[in-house]
């Protein structure tokens, strides 16, 4: 089969097919749904959103780089609109998980884990997939896999979603256990350590952080102040962030890795970018020493106290 142009293949992806058919209409139906419809509603909403993302991570291969910009702003753009639906049309009341008067109950690291196979308030939907494990509004603890998975289930792909956590050490690698993508949301002052990635990591909202990834994407949205030490296939790209710090992570000798080629979709010179640099040796060398502490089985107070030690200043 002859190869695509990169025109043919970004007409395949029918975006705009997708965008104004599939979830624009949804929203615009809101207001007509009775309001005991509209949690379900808004969750299917969400789910539409999150996959379209998704398919955009896959088409990134083959479409052209202004294309993948303007279809990554108008999924934000959705992303906006459902949250101002669900603001208008739903009681606050429904909608306050952030509120401070309730603490949980239990305060085990594996309270604030949870396996999305069981059933989420719609507040808190960032439902991926069925497979997706959920790190979600937790501080100052160390967050592994063992911790999150249910020893019923034997997933052994799975998609990871890390949200609203604090002065964290999140570590995502474990033998048997092969993660297909990682979406981080407004994290800050965290380690994350996700050891080697099948396919994506995707970004909104991370600060003051420092985060270790091998995979075969990388797109990273509204970060700033964030050391990383990265193996990635493909070009990563940044938008909206600035003071960037990256460093090589030769966890797979046999393909190249475009640590050093980051596109910042900020900045449209020919000149280098001034939102990220190359990390200085002495902190790369910080960094390199602290995987094995992440790596191996450490008591977690350990884990957290050398984490908290390695973030940016």
């Amino acid at each position: 089969m002859a190869d695509k142009t990169a025109t043919e293949a970004s007409n395949d992806f029918c975006f705009a097919d997708l965008y104004n058919l599939a979830i624009e209409d949804q929203l615009t139906l809101s207001k007509t749904l009775p309001k005991t419809e509209l949690l379900k509603h808004f969750n299917n909403v969400l789910q539409k959103i999150n996959n379209l993302e998704k398919s955009l991570t896959k088409a990134t291969e083959f479409i052209p780089s202004y294309d993948e910009r303007q279809f990554s702003l108008q999924i934000k753009e959705l992303s906006e609109i459902l949250e101002q639906t669900k603001t208008e049309l739903t009681p606050k009341a429904k909608f306050s998980f952030k509120s401070r008067k309730k603490k949980p109950e239990v305060t085990e690291v594996a309270s604030a884990l949870v396996v999305a196979q069981t059933p989420i308030p719609a507040a808190d939907v960032d439902i991926l997939s069925e497979a997706t494990v959920l790190f979600k509004d937790k501080e100052g603890s160390v967050l592994t896999i063992s911790d999150a998975k249910n020893t019923g289930k034997n997933d052994k792909s799975i998609d990871i979603l890390i949200s609203n956590l604090k002065d964290c050490v999140v570590i995502l690698e474990e033998d048997g256990i092969q993660i297909s993508a990682v979406h981080i949301k407004n994290v800050e002052r965290c380690v994350i350590y996700c050891g080697k990635i099948e396919g994506s990591v995707l970004m909104y909202g991370l600060r003051n952080s420092v985060l270790f990834a091998g995979c075969h994407q990388f797109r990273m949205h509204e970060a700033h102040n964030v050391d990383m030490m990265l193996h990635v296939t493909s070009r990563p790209i940044i938008e909206d962030s600035d003071n960037i710090q990256v460093c090589e992570w030769n966890i797979n000798p046999a393909s190249t890795n475009y640590f050093d080629q980051i596109e910042d979709f900020n900045w449209l010179k020919k000149q280098a970018s001034p939102n990220w640099n190359i990390i200085d040796q002495e902190k790369k060398h910080l960094l390199q020493d602290s995987i094995k502490t992440f790596q191996e089985n450490n008591e977690k107070n350990v884990i957290l106290f050398n984490g908290m030690k390695l973030l940016p200043v």
